[in-house]
């Protein structure tokens, strides 16, 4: 077998070791989901889930990955704009798209308690909310500006509480939620 072969035959395992192991979180729960049931449902052994995520929270961790990824981008793209209400808007639409296309990561995130404190005490989320409000207030923010940007993350939580919205719905809901939410002054 040729390594770009087995590099993506690794890439599409640890893919679905991702996905099995968000759906049985969703059904069971973090504490109640183990590497073991991850790996029968997968017909792998057990072994070959460690192969890839040493630990059950770095499995997790690499499933909230695109959503650093995407806060980080969304920082990128506010720091981008010249007005205080530029970045301001930036930051609602990158969020808005953000949660749409995370939309199941998020509500299970969101919806199991112990996962929730499991990401935040080893999370680098904390940091990018710091950093994304010095990005929109600069580098003193006061803590009503640090505490509306805090607030935008735990918006994003809400969205398993819109699951009759369609994307489109759901972005401009949440789109206009965090333009009122953030301080323009």
């Amino acid at each position: 077998m040729s390594p770009g072969v087995r590099a993506e035959q690794a890439r599409r395992t640890r893919a679905g070791i991702q996905h099995v192991a968000l759906t049985l979180f969703a059904a069971r729960g973090y504490d109640a989901t183990s590497l073991q049931d991850i790996a029968d449902e997968l017909g792998l052994t057990k072994a070959a889930v460690y192969y890839h995520f040493p630990s059950k929270l770095e499995l997790l961790q690499s499933i909230c990955e695109p959503v650093y990824e995407g806060v980080t981008a969304i920082i990128e793209r506010a720091a981008a704009q010249t007005t205080r209400s530029g970045r301001i808007d930036a930051v609602a639409e990158g969020f808005a798209d953000l949660t749409v296309s995370r939309r199941a990561t998020i509500s299970v995130l969101a919806a199991d308690p112990v996962m929730h404190g499991r990401m935040k005490a080893a999370s680098q989320m904390s940091d990018l909310l710091d950093r994304l409000a010095r990005v929109v207030y600069g580098d003193c923010p006061s803590p009503d500006q640090l505490f509306a940007v805090r607030a935008v993350a735990v918006l994003s939580d809400t969205i398993s509480t819109l699951p009759a919205l369609d994307d489109v719905e759901a972005r401009e809901v949440l789109s206009r939620a965090v333009k009122r939410l953030l301080p323009r002054r």
